[in-house]
């Protein structure tokens, strides 16, 4: 009989620490599974946006550009890449995107402009050389025309409330106008990509771009180019 009652009371401790074990497991797996989607939900986390319309005091004509004068010429000519160029092109080439349908008044379909294969859209740089082949208009830039450009970048920022930016996508980038930074050897250095369409821009490296993008920007760039002799894509 006490062997009976001994063996009883075995079985029921055992089952008691295998519950106990099971649960213990159980919320100490739950746990760690929480912890990790904690972890990861913090890896995901964006911060938004504001416009600068939502900015306390702010008046549609602050997003004018406003001219500073921040830079002199021989303090932007010291900024990368200016200062490790040997040679500045202005391009044009045909953009990434198929064209739209080049329609007549009468819904005729006309010829395009843009008729070129797949492989020779946008810019294209292959063992840091520049390819031409699906270059339109190129011009070097000389002195005077740095000088303007460098002004348009570099020392014209908003009119009002400066030190507030913002940053934004554009639902589109299909550049066709660049910068192009050139070493002795015409070895691409960089280069700084233009849509005017949907007035963004972008760098191969990062380190360029056209500065504050106050509302006359990108006009004043579309003139620059125009000027300069390259109007495709500007114009």
């Amino acid at each position: 009989m006490k062997f009976k009652l001994i063996t009883c009371l075995l079985l029921l401790i055992n089952l008691t620490c295998y519950a106990n074990d099971s649960y213990l497991q159980a919320h100490l797996t739950d746990t760690t599974i929480h912890k990790k989607i904690k972890r990861n939900q913090r890896k995901t986390v964006y911060q938004p946006i504001y416009s600068r319309e939502y900015i306390k005091g702010y008046k549609p004509e602050f997003d004018s550009c406003a001219y500073t004068n921040q830079f002199s010429v021989a303090q932007r000519l010291k900024k990368y890449p200016f200062s490790i160029a040997a040679k500045i092109l202005a391009i044009s080439y045909v953009g990434e995107l198929p064209p739209a349908p080049n329609i007549d008044s009468a819904g005729n379909l006309l010829p395009n402009q843009e008729q070129i294969s797949g492989t020779d859209r946008g810019i294209t740089i292959k063992k840091r050389r520049l390819k031409y082949n699906n270059v339109k208009q190129w011009t070097v830039l000389n002195h005077d025309q740095l000088i303007k450009f460098t002004d348009i970048i570099f020392n014209y920022s908003y009119s009002g409330l400066k030190d507030y930016l913002t940053a934004g996508i554009a639902a589109c980038f299909d550049p066709r106008n660049s910068i192009v930074f050139l070493d002795k050897n015409n070895r691409v250095i960089d280069h700084l990509d233009i849509c005017f369409s949907c007035h963004r821009s972008e760098s191969a490296s990062g380190k360029i771009n056209i500065g504050i993008e106050c509302t006359q920007k990108y006009q004043m760039l579309q003139n620059f180019f125009i000027a300069v002799g390259v109007p495709y894509g500007a114009d």
